[in-house]
């Protein structure tokens, strides 16, 4: 009678499956700053291509309109739209604009519209300074300094009949800011009200629209951002759009300088070239 052979499988030690798990969590903890590193470069470039997005919205609305749009205002008797509200046709959001031309607000967000790193609420839900309508958040803001409703700097003209072609007379179309990420304390990224510096677009003429002020911070507790400030989360600097259509990086160094006061002001007459 042939007798049976009997093999034995040998499977991993205690100790060998601690060695294995150990390898596999250095690996993790190395992968995981790079895969942070490229999450981080995609929301940037997402947050650059909204610019660019509004930057393009921008120049259809003047083409059309021969004036660049502003702030908007609002007083007792009167009302005007701020800019991110007049140039959602242009951003494909023709709905929108022509249901609250007829008094109906949609209170949905606008993707173009919010930075893609603070992932904040969209749209307000209370509040709603007058006239008192929730809707669409911005983290986008205008340079009130020159596209202000009521009186551009200097008292030169009123922004009404701001053009591209006196812009590139004066200060040029690439040494002005147009539109920049505007700051916020990561503490508001939960904000849903439409109050003080954070209204939504159905707002004309506050602050939560645009932008007076020369300082550029980045996104930090505590860092007073609820204000009337530029900012954004990014390491390298703030992004904005340039009249001209172009988007750049604007390092926090440049924060509270000459030479970015004059980049805010469209009818200087000695530009400066910001670094």
């Amino acid at each position: 009678m042939r007798g049976t052979m009997t093999r034995s499988r040998k499977g991993f030690t205690l100790i060998e499956l601690l060695v294995v798990i150990a390898i596999i969590a250095v690996l993790i903890g190395l992968l995981l700053p790079a895969v942070q590193k490229v999450r981080a470069a995609a929301a940037r470039a997402q947050g650059l291509n909204n610019l660019k997005q509004i930057g393009v919205a921008v120049h259809k609305y003047h083409d059309e309109s021969n004036r660049l749009p502003d702030h908007g205002y609002n007083t007792t008797d009167n009302r005007t739209w701020c800019w991110a509200f007049m140039i959602l046709p242009n951003l494909e959001q023709g709905n929108m604009y022509t249901q609250a031309k007829a008094g109906t607000y949609a209170n949905v967000g606008i993707k173009t519209y919010m930075c893609p790193s603070r992932g904040r609420n969209t749209n307000s839900t209370s509040g709603g300074n007058s006239p008192g309508i929730n809707g669409p958040f911005t983290d986008y803001a205008i340079n009130v300094v020159s596209f202000n409703a009521t009186q551009t700097s200097n008292a030169a003209l009123p922004s009404s009949n701001v053009t591209m072609s006196v812009i590139t007379n004066l200060n040029g179309t690439s040494n002005t800011v147009l539109i920049g990420e505007k700051s916020i304390d990561p503490g508001m990224y939960t904000n849903t009200s439409s109050s003080n510096w954070d209204e939504n677009i159905y707002s004309g003429g506050y602050g939560g629209t645009g932008r007076s002020d020369s300082v550029i911070v980045r996104d930090a507790a505590g860092n007073g951002g609820n204000n009337n400030w530029w900012g954004s989360p990014f390491e390298a600097g703030t992004p904005f759009v340039m009249c001209d259509g172009s988007v750049r990086m604007i390092s926090y160094a440049n924060s509270g300088t000459a030479q970015f006061s004059y980049a805010m002001q469209w009818n200087n007459a000695t530009p400066f070239t910001l670094n």
